[in-house]
């Protein structure tokens, strides 16, 4: 569902963008004339918050979208050699950038990333000047009958190699399903389609608005993650639960959730294995029935709020979860010790029980006279939760 979702906002902008070249010269003459300055404002923007926020992929796919627009508006690809050139290492670089670790923007550690578009200008400059045969050969020869491609400004090498391109980075993207992995394929089709209309001024326009839209919805996606969701759980964090309170109203259950001796559990194993544990239970909580809507409150405390239902309707669902939780085994990858000779000990793993103690409270709740807030609430189940903790854990109280 997550790559799908993903994918939603660069679909719609294909569909725009493939409509917007084909009404493009049906607009106003006064529009066009200013649209044109559109791409640069957008590059510039997006440029910035790819470096304030050190999104360095979607820093890499907007200057691929410059680079092609500064090329093809400076007529500097202007020989078939140079043309095929650029739309060879245009969509191959967007691809080789995508699987580069992140690695950030302005750092040593982003050198190889500007190595790759260092070499790839000097290769071109270098085989574009001197126009060897084999290049020509390789990348200008028609291999199957010309008038099958006539639609096409791209040689029959490079339209195979988008091609190949293309699917290789929508494997990738299945395989790492992100808002930045979904907007490079999205500028790998835009730079496809720009490459494949040439010069026009329509697909240097369009396509590129297009292509620079998709990698600023992806930093403001990005930038949304950071923000709200926890990056150990990705569950949504305090910040969600707080804005989430200030909306809420009405009849509401709010829960609590602790993991029990959680302290002497990364004492014994680790805070490698204890994060293990909180993300195994991360994934129950997401999966709770009832409607219920979880957040990572901080350290090994969880929160869940149902809308609508009172703690009494709520409390089969939570204690549902807890029974989930309880009966999953946590297996510990136990690390091998060495024996007096200096030899390992064979390697055993461990099955461990992992259990929770949740409080659960409602806004209508009878033990206050006064009218309650969302944050009362949650004091209240706060105050459940140590109750379910008196009564020996691994139960659900309100």
């Amino acid at each position: 569902m997550r790559p799908i979702k993903n994918l939603i906002p660069v679909l719609l902008l294909l569909v725009l963008a493939f409509y917007g070249f084909v009404k493009y010269f049906e607009l106003p003459q006064a529009i066009i004339n200013g649209i044109v300055f559109l791409p640069i404002i957008l590059a510039l923007f997006v440029i910035g918050l790819t470096v304030h926020f050190n999104r360095s992929p979607v820093f890499f796919y907007t200057l691929l979208v410059v680079i092609t627009n500064v090329v093809l508006g400076l007529g500097w690809a202007d020989s078939k050699l140079s043309y095929a050139l650029l739309s060879g290492f245009i969509p191959l670089l967007l691809l080789l950038l995508s699987l580069l670790p992140e690695r950030g923007i302005i750092s040593v550690r982003a050198i190889p990333a500007y190595a790759l578009l260092g070499a790839a200008a000097a290769f071109s400059i270098i085989v574009a000047t001197m126009s060897p045969e084999w290049a020509i050969h390789v990348l200008l020869t028609d291999w199957l009958p010309a008038r099958y491609f006539d639609w096409t400004q791209q040689s029959q090498t490079i339209l195979i190699l988008s091609i190949v391109i293309f699917i290789s980075t929508l494997v990738l993207y299945f395989q790492q399903p992100s808002p930045h992995m979904a907007a490079g394929l999205g500028v790998l089709i835009m730079l496809i389609a720009q490459l494949n209309f040439g010069e026009v001024g329509s697909s240097l326009t369009v396509f590129s608005i297009a292509a620079l839209i998709m990698c600023l919805t992806a930093v403001m996606q990005e930038s949304w993650r950071m923000a709200y969701l926890d990056e150990l759980t990705e569950l949504p964090g305090r910040r969600a639960l707080r804005e989430k309170f200030q909306k809420m109203s009405g009849l509401y259950t709010v829960a609590m959730l602790d993991v029990d001796h959680f302290k002497k559990f990364n004492d014994t194993y680790g805070h490698d294995t204890g994060d293990a544990v909180l993300r195994m239970i991360a994934t129950k909580m997401n999966k709770v029935s009832g409607g219920g809507t979880s957040y990572r409150y901080g350290g090994e405390e969880f929160t869940i709020v149902f809308n609508g239902k009172h703690s009494s309707d709520a409390k089969p669902y939570l204690d549902e979860l807890r029974e989930t939780i309880a009966n999953t085994p946590f297996v510990i990858n136990r690390v091998s010790r060495r024996k007096a000779d200096g030899n390992p000990k064979p390697h055993k793993n461990k099955s461990v029980q992992v259990t929770v103690s949740i409080g659960v409270a409602d806004s209508k709740s009878k033990k206050s006279s006064s009218k309650l807030s969302a944050w009362d609430v949650l004091k209240l189940s706060d105050k459940a939760l140590y109750k379910a903790k008196g009564k020996g854990r691994n139960c659900v109280c309100d």
